[in-house]
């Protein structure tokens, strides 16, 4: 099945219409994980000048950049350690993308303190892949004293973000669990008093930049506090159109339905942190039925196949059979092809966790091992 072109339904042409009456079926995931990732390297290899400038950087912690394809390669090199990519083993690929100057970018914890903070990120994958408790300190240490603006609470460039980090660093140096839990602690105490949450004066909803994203970290990283936030998530429920999607900003149904905004990103928030609200579950459920109905109806976008606008995150959200049909129209052929015929809008960074083939990567990684419900960057750790 191709994509036609003459489906897009949408004035904006979001997406394109989902009128299978049978689906489509996944070849061998680890062919496409070996294509996925043969391609960054061949394509963006790690050396400079860096072949991918996002609006003319390199370094964009684990939004775009070297960073974020060493990060694909440790978390292949944590599952697959043996899995020869051209030549090399993951662990070496991720060595040589974590060395292209990230030690001489500033903290510049003043603009972002979030995933796309360079110091941050990469001393944190350094430390993981080194077990250099040390470097692993710096970056607690920075974020113990952080001061950063106190309103930024989100994921991309805030706390949240930096909670996500703090998880990295617990998970593979364990001796650092209590240094790492305190500063959890004190960066949720900060953001908890800026409520009602907003990013750059607008209160957003989605795993970006809103409300669900920042939930979700706090939970995730410190499970004690869902409790505290149960009304909360209720008010997010309850912003659930009739549809299934969820508006952009409180009030303005834009239509977006993708992990950033709208219905896929609430669920990929709602699946792991479910169990943590016992007393929500029915809702929580009811909510994930009617998000799955609208992304499978909505959620052929028009842009290159991605985790963050694309279809290959809404894959993600949907089940078995559903997220098959549309992941196999997110394979490498299919993403080359699309692009090629200009049926894909091509994405600014074509090589990146969010927007480009590490992002794939990682996903053809997940549906090789049978993963189901987490994100990378997100909810992985």
């Amino acid at each position: 099945m191709a994509i036609d072109p003459s489906a897009i339904l949408s004035e904006n042409k979001r997406f394109f219409e989902n009128d299978a009456t049978t689906l489509l079926r996944l070849g061998d995931p680890k062919v496409y994980l070996i294509q996925s990732a043969s391609r960054i390297i061949r394509d963006c290899p790690p050396k400079l000048p860096w072949a991918s400038l996002f609006r003319g950087h390199v370094h964009r912690g684990l939004f775009v950049g070297p960073t974020a394809i060493a990060y694909f390669f440790w978390t292949l090199s944590t599952k697959h350690p043996d899995l020869e990519i051209e030549g090399k083993l993951p662990v070496d690929w991720c060595k040589a993308y974590i060395e292209l100057g990230q030690d001489s970018v500033p903290p510049l914890l003043e603009e972002s303190c979030g995933i796309t903070n360079e110091f941050l990120t990469s001393n944190a994958i350094k430390a993981c892949l080194y077990q250099d408790e040390s470097r692993a300190m710096e970056v607690i240490s920075a974020l113990r004293s952080l001061e950063t603006d106190p309103t930024y609470c989100e994921w991309m460039k805030g706390r949240a973000g930096a909670l996500y980090i703090l998880r990295i660093i617990r998970k593979w140096l364990p001796n650092l669990a209590t240094a790492v839990n305190e500063v959890i602690t004190l960066l949720i105490d900060e953001i908890l008093p800026q409520q009602p949450w907003s990013w750059s004066d607008r209160k957003y909803i989605g795993a970006v930049h809103g409300d669900i994203g920042i939930l979700t970290q706090i939970v995730l990283s410190d499970p004690s506090y869902a409790p505290k936030l149960e009304s909360n998530l209720l008010e997010i429920l309850e912003l659930q159109g009739d549809e299934g999607n969820w508006p952009v900003i409180e009030g303005k149904e834009i239509g977006l339905v993708q992990f950033c905004h709208g219905a896929p990103g609430v669920l990929i928030s709602l699946l792991p942190i479910r169990q943590y609200f016992p007393a929500l579950h029915e809702k929580i459920d009811k909510a994930i039925a009617l998000g799955r109905k609208v992304t499978w109806e909505r959620g052929l976008l028009t842009k290159e196949p991605n985790i963050c606008h694309g279809i290959t995150g809404n894959a993600l959200v949907l089940e078995a059979p559903q997220k098959e049909h549309f992941l196999r129209l997110a394979t490498p052929e299919k993403v080359a092809q699309g692009v090629s015929d200009g049926v894909f809008e091509k994405d600014a960074d074509p090589f990146g966790l969010l927007w480009g083939e590490a992002g794939r990567a990682w996903v053809w990684m997940e549906v090789w091992d049978g993963s189901e419900g987490k994100l990378i960057l997100y909810s992985d750790v």
